[in-house]
Parts: structure tokens; sequence; C-alpha cells
């Protein structure tokens, strides 16, 4: 899994928590990754292990989740995308004078993003196991994630928010090995960290 990874280039982390613990104001986050209160997620120690996952909490190589944003996230191996995809609407603004000249002016009224995922992983691979049970809870017991995307290679640029997990498809391949695909379905607004 490692050579796709690097051959992508991007890592791409996350990490489920309960709606009712995301922070669309990023109160205190100053980065994309880093420990508390600055940073808005960790990744220098991501979550390893047998994944569990009972009335809403997760348990990860033994330690069960806070799911308050605060746990260790895990990073998703073997990723083929990760694009981020942005909306703007805009209501159109017609008027019939001179300085227009009849044209309409589209004024910016909401933003939203998304973030297409798709992978090949091992079904036994912890990434892909959270992800599988967040996508498959997340109406039942209100579940998001914090998500953060580093990258490409060579960059420390980075992409990061809050979302929900949707759309999930698969394709078996062999023996243990699946392709997949997701969506992440934005939740407030997102940042960058250029570099």
């Amino acid at each position: 899994m490692a050579n796709f990874s690097a051959a992508f280039g991007y890592d791409f982390y996350i990490l489920p928590l309960a709606s009712s613990s995301v922070d669309v104001a990023f109160t205190n986050v100053t980065s994309a990754t880093g420990t508390a209160p600055g940073g808005f997620i960790d990744i220098s120690s991501p979550a390893s292990g047998a994944v569990s996952y009972s009335a809403g909490v997760f348990t990860v190589g033994g330690t069960t989740y806070a799911m308050d944003g605060t746990d260790d996230p895990v990073r998703l191996a073997g990723l083929t995308t990760a694009s981020l995809e942005t909306d703007t609407g805009a209501e159109d603004i017609y008027t019939y004078d001179n300085a227009t000249k009849g044209f309409n002016q589209a004024v910016a009224t909401t933003k939203s993003f998304s973030i297409s995922l798709s992978g090949i992983a091992d079904f036994t691979d912890t990434g892909y196991q959270i992800l599988r049970l967040a996508e498959a809870n997340t109406v039942a017991d209100s579940l998001k994630v914090k998500l953060v995307r580093v990258g490409p290679t060579g960059t420390t640029e980075a992409v990061y928010g809050y979302g929900t997990l949707m759309g999930y498809t698969e394709s078996n391949e062999v023996t243990s090995i699946v392709s997949w695909e997701c969506t992440i379905g934005g939740y407030g607004a997102y940042k960058i960290d250029l570099a």
C-alpha cells in the first residue's frame, strides 16, 4: 500500500467525531497539523490496530475514542484520488441600464465544498475500517469527520475542515483487497495552509 500512497503524493487523515463536537469556528486553530490547541489534527502518531464500533464510539487498538475531536486520526493508505471540489452559489442581478449593457451581475451568496476519495485497501486496514464504519453510521449516530489532506509530495500545503462521509462504493478485487470510492460533503468552511 505504501507505493500507491507515495506515487499519489498526498497524505489524507480522518478522525471520526460526534456532531456535537464540531467547531466550525475553528476556535484557537492556527494550522492544519500539530498538537492542540493550535493544530487542527495531530498527525504525528496515527491510530492503528483492531477497530470496533458500538453506540457511536470507536475503539482502535484497544483505545476507546472520546469522539470529541481530540483522538488520534487514521491515515487513509492506498489513495488514488483526494480531489477538493468547491462551489459558489450566486444570485443573478439584472439591470437594463447603460452601465451593465443588459448583462447580469452574479452576486456570490453561498459556498460549499466536497472531497472525492478513492483508493485501494486491504479489508483489515485501520483507516479503511474506520472510513466504512463512520460512513455506515453517519445518520444513525450523527457522526462527522475531521479531515486534513497534506501534499502533494514536496509541499506542506494542507486542506482541512469537517465533513460528512457519504456515497460509499466498493469493487471487490482479489482476496482481501478492495478498491473503493467515497465522498466527503463539507460541513461548514474549509481552511487552506499554503506552503
